[in-house]
């Protein structure tokens, strides 16, 4: 097992003795302790568990800036998750550091975290409070998909996230806005991956839905997993720039289109099906 991985200006390190003290010393303001216990009431738990993993981030000053624990076999109650799976929890970033970027950065990089820990696991999951918006919005810009939601939660209604640990993963995809937008009522999202344009998605506007009207990615990245990594990012890339959207839609021609598999993937739904449509839908707002 790995002890760190260092990710631009944060290092992920397995949770050492040296760090009790720093972790004792942790703050979360008091809305931030409704959703996420101190690092202190669940460190000696994870400790003692086999199957718990506790975590610690650091910035280049060697700060403890954030914690988490991983924890394999896990079940939360309610949910019929797989057996070999990995839930993130009790992630928290420490009042003091808050503001820097430093919690984006770990969900951008903590799939390849998990699979150094972990190379034997394929499913990550995570629960959050359904009030707890700014959290949420990292973890699908993260890649992670909105599996479900609980009305009646430990707190009150929560979500469950999910990211296929698959090598496949792209964790460095961005989508940022073209300036091609700017020359008709289609909106042109470039998707990035290291800076380099990979493909684009085109939508539009109608009242209160966006509809899409295309989804590209170049032959040469097409297998490693960039499409439905985009599709998963679309929910929170809206609810950042555009104001009163409830849905996305799409609508596929054809009965066998070869883009069914990715959207009923990406966790649209299928609304109207016939002999030579599908049409999807996905709410972004709950």
């Amino acid at each position: 097992m790995i002890k760190s991985k260092r990710f631009d200006d944060i290092t992920i390190h397995l949770y050492e003795e040296q760090y009790r003290e720093a972790l004792s010393q942790f703050q979360l303001n008091e809305r931030q302790r409704i959703y996420s216990s101190l690092p202190k009431e669940v460190l000696d738990d994870a400790l003692n568990d086999p199957n718990r993993v506790a975590n610690v981030a650091l910035n280049d000053d060697g700060d403890v800036v954030g914690f988490f624990v991983l924890h394999q076999h896990y079940q939360h109650e309610g949910y019929d998750t797989p057996e070999e799976v990995v839930y993130i929890r009790s992630l928290s970033i420490n009042e003091r550091y808050q503001g820097n970027g430093y919690g984006t950065k770990i969900m951008m990089n903590l799939p390849e975290y998990v699979q150094s820990v972990f190379p034997d696991f394929g499913h990550l999951f995570l629960v959050v409070d359904a009030e707890n918006e700014a959290a949420w919005n990292v973890y699908e810009r993260a890649g992670f998909m909105h599996a479900a939601t609980k009305e009646e939660g430990p707190i009150g209604k929560e979500r469950l996230y999910y990211l296929d640990l698959s090598s496949k993963y792209v964790s460095s995809l961005k989508l940022s806005s073209s300036k091609q937008s700017e020359q008709g009522p289609v909106d042109i999202i470039d998707l990035k991956v290291n800076q380099e344009k990979v493909g684009f998605l085109a939508i539009e506007q109608f009242q209160e839905r966006l509809i899409i009207r295309a989804l590209l990615v170049e032959d040469a990245h097409r297998e490693v997993g960039i499409a439905q990594n985009a599709l998963r990012q679309l929910s929170t890339y809206v609810r950042q720039n555009y104001e009163n959207i409830d849905v996305i839609e799409v609508m596929l021609f054809g009965a066998r289109n070869e883009l069914k598999p990715l959207f009923q993937k990406s966790n649209f739904v299928e609304t109207i099906v016939t002999d030579d449509y599908t049409m999807f839908e996905k709410y972004i707002n709950y």
